[in-house]
């Protein structure tokens, strides 16, 4: 519009920040999914456990001690029984995710669209962060806003549920677990699709490294309790027993170890993903 004209206006500052570059990623990444009904109805299958979990609660509530026999870990608030939770959870991670993490680089490569992302003013921790917050976002769906749920849930209908346990500890515990979980689940997961041109090659290294790994490791540890440490999902749950104080997951592994098994498997993903993305400076 030329500025002589009547409508011509002034380029005023509005004082307002733009969104982090790693945000406009992250937002796309995460509503886009949400238009399939299928992913909605697994989603909606996902929550299936908090909502029994939830029922039994409320049943424990009105008959007493005979539905908390019968229940067993299901009628238990406490940290630990959350951790048990958590368990529950692990096939909905190793799905959603699956659908979720396993095209978000490889789709990039397969179709040249790094060159187009990093040809604006994005690096790459902004990319890896934007694709990271997308993964992380539906495993919190699936593990940490249930847990969040069944906190507010249980402290409304239960005996003996106190409000610092049951409204901050427990969810602060679970946060802190929840978010050191979803960013390596992030790394690596993100590192496969980045190292794979085919989504269905990114799905299947997934399957074999969460699946695969932990039906091996559980093999082996019947000949020495050590191998555990092989199976990748099993260093998760162990070391979340720091976080919930449960006993440990695995016998012949400490959580100690297996917290540090997780940070190396944080850092090999980084590394990967350092190797493999690489920004393209766009000459005009």
């Amino acid at each position: 519009m030329p500025v002589y004209e009547r409508g011509y206006r002034h380029w005023e500052d509005s004082g307002r920040r733009a969104a982090p570059a790693w945000w406009a990623i992250a937002r796309r990444g995460i509503a886009e999914p949400i238009k399939s009904r299928r992913l909605l109805f697994l989603l909606v299958v996902a929550w299936v456990p908090a909502i029994v979990k939830g029922g039994i609660l409320y049943f424990t509530f009105k008959m007493g001690e005979l539905t908390r026999l019968l229940g067993g870990a299901w009628t238990d608030i406490t940290a630990p029984g959350f951790h048990a939770f958590l368990k529950w959870q692990s096939p909905f991670v190793l799905i959603v995710l699956a659908i979720i993490g396993a095209n978000l680089i490889t789709k990039d490569r397969r179709e040249n669209g790094l060159a187009l992302y990093f040809s604006r003013p994005l690096g790459l921790v902004d990319y890896v962060a934007g694709k990271g917050a997308i993964i992380m976002f539906y495993y919190f769906t699936v593990t940490l806003f249930p847990i969040y749920a069944l906190c507010i849930f249980g402290y409304l209908v239960t005996n003996g549920a106190t409000g610092m346990e049951m409204l901050l500890e427990i969810p602060l515990r679970a946060t802190a677990y929840c978010l050191l979980a979803g960013a390596v689940y992030a790394l690596v997961l993100l590192a496969i699709s980045a190292m794979m041109t085919r989504t269905a090659f990114s799905v299947m290294w997934w399957v074999l490294l969460v699946a695969g790994t932990d039906g091996l490791a559980e093999i082996n540890a019947l000949f020495d309790a050590r191998l555990a440490v092989m199976g990748f999902p099993g260093q998760f749950l162990n070391a979340g027993t720091l976080f919930f104080g449960a006993s440990p997951h695995l016998e012949g592994v400490t959580p100690v170890v297996s917290l540090a098994v997780v940070l190396l498997y944080a850092a090999v993903g980084w590394l990967l993903l350092r190797h493999r993305i690489r920004p393209v400076e766009v000459v005009s």
